[in-house]
């Protein structure tokens, strides 16, 4: 990997006093670096996987000279802990819109209807952020994208929602059931790469397949 050589760099190395907490940008000039830096960082990931991703790298990526990066980055993993809680706040901004969803429109919904209402934004912000494909891969140990808060919150409201359609059914089956919502295309994630050889593009995919699958799966739910 060619991020050892780059990891110990001594251009701008962030002193002992710093830590390896990031700083917190006080000025709008600051944040718009700190955004260009993470937007930089999902491309790197895109491109070149988490190997491709060094400090350097990256400051040359971000157009940010490397004492600038290191001034809000101490290191390598705290640019991804950044990228990892910007698309959880994201991804938990949707599951609070769905939130606000009254139960009688869930209710009326046709099926096809619901998972393009309930689910398919989450697929959506898949497809616009394809660095998250990188964040999720167990080989980033505890780099990852993983958040239980953010899993709840989705299971949550898959649960309610089911519960409003399926009124019949136990907690214990509503339980398994948005289980099966979250895994199939967490499941997808994983296989992505060789679908697209054989099947097409990534929007195709996200956009239409699974949801297909999903509507299938809910369809027989309620028979």
């Amino acid at each position: 990997m060619t991020s050892t050589t780059d990891e110990t760099a001594p251009i701008a190395r962030p002193s002992a006093k710093a830590g390896r907490t990031p700083r917190k940008p006080q000025q709008d000039r600051g944040h718009e670096r700190v955004a260009s830096i993470l937007d930089a960082c999902a491309r790197v990931l895109q491109r070149d996987g988490e190997a491709g991703l060094t400090m350097h790298h990256l400051a040359k990526e971000s157009g940010t000279s490397i004492g600038s990066l290191y001034h809000f980055f101490p290191d390598k993993k705290s640019v991804l802990a950044a990228l990892n809680q910007r698309h959880t706040e994201a991804l938990c901004a949707i599951t609070k819109r769905l939130e606000q969803i009254d139960d009688q429109v869930w209710k009326r919904l046709s099926t096809v209807q619901l998972v393009e209402r309930l689910i398919v934004p989450f697929l959506e912000y898949i497809i616009h952020h394809p660095d998250i494909q990188v964040l999720l891969s167990p080989t980033l140990g505890d780099r990852q994208l993983h958040s239980p808060v953010l899993r709840a919150a989705v299971r949550s409201i898959y649960e309610k929602v089911l519960h409003v359609r399926l009124p019949n059914a136990s907690a214990e089956d509503l339980r398994a059931y948005s289980a099966v919502l979250l895994s199939i295309p967490s499941g997808m994630l994983h296989s992505i790469p060789e679908a697209e050889e054989a099947e097409g593009s990534q929007e195709r995919i996200w956009l239409r397949e699974i949801p297909r699958a999903l509507v299938a799966y809910l369809d027989a739910l309620k028979g």
